[in-house]
């Protein structure tokens, strides 16, 4: 059997649990559509992992060769962060072999390749 001082609690700690549900569904539903805001004709920047690169004459190796890709407009290579950013005039058709092939015929291993929204002209 519970006490007054137990029924008086109940409500209490819904409210709270249905709170937190309501802000966890929010975080959530703000990463869809944040997510939903750039389409996938808008996404023309690939950041790709790379494995290998040692030095700088690798990351210019790789720089060089993502540059030749068919309507990339930059090609930049963060050593430190074994990664590569290449940018794309809008509406360009490339695929992820196609990136995977470019840092291959450099001589290194293209891990993951995430597409993001990005503007030719962003200064890095």
């Amino acid at each position: 059997m519970q006490t007054n001082a137990h029924r008086g609690r109940q409500p209490l700690h819904r409210l709270v649990i249905g709170v937190v549900v309501v802000m966890a569904l929010g975080q959530v539903a703000s990463t869809f559509s944040a997510a939903a805001q750039a389409p996938a004709g808008d996404r023309n920047q690939a950041v790709v992992t790379v494995r290998g690169m040692q030095c700088p004459f690798c990351a210019y190796g790789i720089k060089k060769h993502l540059a030749k890709l068919t309507g990339a407009t930059r090609a930049d290579v963060e050593l430190a962060k074994n990664q590569a950013i290449v940018t794309f005039t809008p509406g360009a058709k490339v695929t992820d072999a196609q990136i995977q092939q470019a840092v291959r015929n450099a001589g290194f291993t293209a891990g993951a390749i995430e597409w993001r929204a990005g503007t030719p002209d962003e200064a890095r």
